[in-house]
């Protein structure tokens, strides 16, 4: 076993001639909380189980998956659901007559 003078030594040391300097260490993760309605976790839990994974695995997925999409989307493109994509052309109809 390696006593205390041992250590101190070897981290006082400035003899630097046979380090190596790592340039391809892993990247932190960083922590990004969110708060999520009951049902949402309920269902995120659930699809993370059928998938065989854990939700924060999904969570990570899913986020990469939404950034890539918009990254492909050209300038000026807004996203909105099939519901929301309905009501503006009926809307539009009801305003054209």
């Amino acid at each position: 076993m390696t006593d205390n003078s041992e250590i101190q030594a070897a981290l006082d040391s400035r003899d630097w001639t046979g380090a190596e300097v790592v340039t391809d260490r892993p990247r932190a993760k960083i922590v990004h909380s969110v708060r999520l309605p009951a049902e949402w976790s309920e269902a995120l839990e659930a699809e993370a189980d059928r998938r065989g994974t854990t939700p924060s695995r999904l969570m990570q997925d899913y986020i990469l998956a939404g950034l890539q999409q918009d990254s492909a989307a050209p300038e000026g493109t807004v996203t909105i659901s099939r519901a929301a994509l309905h009501q503006a052309i009926d809307a539009a109809l009801m305003n054209a007559a």
